[in-house]
C-alpha cells in the first residue's frame, strides 16, 4: 500500500523556493514523520516525498544528524533512505549526501531511540551561506532509475556500486519513513 500511495503522488512545487521549510532549532531534536501527506517533489533523481527545513541562525559552527528509524526489523522491515541536500539563501544546491554517508546507528547509541541509518552534516555559518536543507530518499531505491541523466543526479556510480555491495544485507526500501533531526553545536577542538 506504501507503492501504491507513492505511484499516486504528484510534485507539489516547480521550485524548491517554493518548499514549506519548518525552522530547525538552535539545538535540540525535531521528530518528523514522511508519508502519503507529506509534499513530494520531482528531484534529479526523481519524485520523492520530503521534508524540509531552514537551518538555526547563528555565527557559531554546528552539526546537523538526520536519523531514518528503522520500520520493523530485518528482514522483514522497511526503512526510508534519507539522502540530504543543502541550500543556500537562492535555494541553490550546495551540496547533496550520498547513500555512501549513512551508517548504522543501534538504538543503545542514545537513551529512548530507535535504531535506524543516519548521517552527520556539519556547517559553519562564518564560511558558508547555507540555510536550508531538504531530506528526500533517491527514487532509483523505489523503482527504475531516470530517463534522464545529469550531473547532479544521485544514480551516481559510487551509488549504484554501494547498492550493489549491499542489496542483501539493506532493509527493504520505502517512500515514507520516520525521521529524527538533532542540531548541536560543533565539538570545540580538543586542547593539548
Amino acid at each position: 500500500e506504501r507503492f501504491a500511495a507513492y505511484e499516486r503522488a504528484v510534485a507539489c512545487c516547480t521550485d524548491p523556493e517554493q518548499f514549506d521549510f519548518r525552522p530547525l532549532p538552535g539545538a535540540g531534536t525535531v521528530q518528523v514523520t514522511i508519508g502519503s501527506g507529506s509534499p513530494a517533489f520531482e528531484f534529479h533523481s526523481g519524485l520523492s516525498h520530503f521534508a524540509a527545513f531552514r537551518l538555526p541562525e547563528g555565527d557559531g559552527p554546528f552539526r546537523v544528524r538526520v536519523k531514518s528509524l528503522f520500520d520493523g526489523e530485518p528482514p522483514g522491515g522497511s526503512l526510508f533512505y534519507p539522502v540530504v541536500a543543502m541550500l543556500d539563501e537562492s535555494f541553490i544546491v550546495t551540496r547533496i549526501s550520498g547513500l555512501e554517508n549513512l551508517r548504522l546507528e543501534p538504538s543503545l547509541a542514545r537513551p529512548g531511540a530507535g535504531a535506524g541509518l543516519a548521517l552527520v552534516a556539519p556547517f559553519d555559518p562564518s564560511v558558508s551561506r547555507e540555510r536550508y536543507i531538504v531530506v528526500f530518499t533517491p527514487a532509483v531505491l523505489l523503482g527504475a532509475p531516470p530517463e534522464d541523466r545529469s550531473e547532479g543526479d544521485m544514480v551516481t556510480q559510487p551509488a549504484i556500486d554501494w547498492l550493489r555491495r549491499n542489496e542483501r544485507r539493506v532493509l527493504d526500501p520505502s517512500p515514507f519513513g520516520r525521521l529524527e533531526i538533532l542540531v548541536a553545536p560543533a565539538q570545540p577542538p580538543s586542547s593539548g
